[in-house]
C-alpha cells in the first residue's frame, strides 16, 4: 500500500463511516469508489485490493486513538487529569467515526497481519496509558496492581459503550458518555 494523501483519506474515513451497518470496513473498491467520489483507478493506485483497504482503515483508526493517548500525555496535570484526558478524547475519536469503531474488532481479526496491529497497540496506545497508570500509583493517586490490564479494560469499556449506543440509538454522544463514564473509571484505579 502507498502513502494515502491526506484529502484522499478524509474521504476514505468519511465514506466508510457514512456507510450503513455492516458496510463500513467490509465494502468493495467499487462501492467505496461510489461512496466517496473517488475515481476507482484512483483507489487502486493506492490499494491493491480489499485488504490493503481494511489495512488503511485499522491503521488510521489506531492513529487516531495514538492522537486521543498523546493527548493526555501531553497534559501538564495529574494522572487523574491526564486518564480523564484520554477518555474524553476516545469517545470523540469513537463519535466522529461510528462505524468504525462498531466494526474494527472484528476488520482486525480478519487481517493477516493481526498480531503486527495488537504489537502496535500495544507500544503505541497500551504502554503510554500505562505509564500514566504508573504515575499514578507512585504518586497515591492510583492503586492498580496490574496497570497493563488496567488499560486493556479501560478501553475495552470505552469501546463496549460507544459500540453499544451506536448500535441502539445510531449515535454516540461523546461528551456526555466521557461525562458518566470518566469518574466511574477513574474511581476504579483509586485506592480502597
Amino acid at each position: 500500500m502507498k502513502p494515502v494523501p491526506a484529502e484522499l483519506s478524509d474521504k476514505l474515513m468519511a465514506a466508510a463511516s457514512e456507510a450503513a451497518t455492516g458496510a463500513g470496513l467490509s465494502m468493495s473498491v467499487d462501492d467505496l469508489a461510489k461512496a466517496s467520489g473517488v475515481p476507482r483507478a484512483t483507489l487502486y493506485y493506492y490499494f491493491s485490493g480489499k485488504d490493503d483497504l481494511v489495512s488503511f482503515y485499522v491503521g488510521t483508526m489506531l492513529r487516531r486513538m495514538r492522537g486521543a493517548v498523546a493527548e493526555g500525555l501531553g497534559h501538564d496535570g495529574t494522572p487523574t487529569e491526564k486518564i480523564e484526558i484520554i477518555v474524553r478524547a476516545v469517545m470523540r475519536t469513537f463519535a466522529e467515526y461510528p462505524r468504525m469503531c462498531v466494526e474494527m474488532a472484528d476488520a482486525m481479526c480478519d487481517m493477516e497481519d493481526h498480531a503486527q496491529v495488537m504489537a502496535d497497540m500495544q507500544v503505541g496506545l497500551i504502554l503510554p496509558a500505562v505509564g500514566i497508570i504508573d504515575a499514578g500509583n507512585r504518586s497515591g493517586e492510583f492503586d492498580v496492581a496490574d496497570p497493563n490490564l488496567a488499560v486493556v479494560a479501560l478501553t475495552g469499556a470505552l469501546h463496549n459503550v460507544a459500540t453499544m449506543d451506536i448500535l441502539t440509538t445510531g449515535s454516540l454522544d461523546a461528551e456526555v458518555r466521557a461525562d458518566a463514564m470518566a469518574p466511574m473509571l477513574l474511581r476504579a484505579l483509586q485506592p480502597r
